[in-house]
């Protein structure tokens, strides 16, 4: 159950990151500016947690510390991605009108 949760909130912010990377290519060059720098924090926090959560994922007995390391990117992306809501709503309702 919780593999299919972990792998379902990575595709979901996959999806949501490439809308909003097209989304910030389309928009006015001072929204772009203005929202660059937490797109690509954003991004690199996502590629951390995938590539931690590959690490373990297939394992059957992870190593402790490889799973406390995804714990904490897991945890830090969840709290990234709620404080990006704010530029998320603005960026993706920009591009829907």
């Amino acid at each position: 159950g919780r593999r299919d949760e972990i792998d379902g909130a990575i595709q979901a912010w996959e999806s949501d990151l490439e809308r909003l990377r097209v989304a910030l290519a389309n928009a006015p060059e001072a929204v772009n500016a203005r929202h660059h720098a937490g797109f690509v924090d954003l991004y690199r926090e996502k590629e951390v947690v995938k590539s931690r959560w590959e690490t373990i994922r297939g394992v059957y007995q992870p190593d402790a510390q490889a799973v406390r390391r995804f714990e904490e990117a897991f945890a830090s992306m969840a709290a990234a991605w709620a404080r990006a809501q704010p530029m998320l709503a603005e960026v993706l309702a920009g591009a829907a009108s």
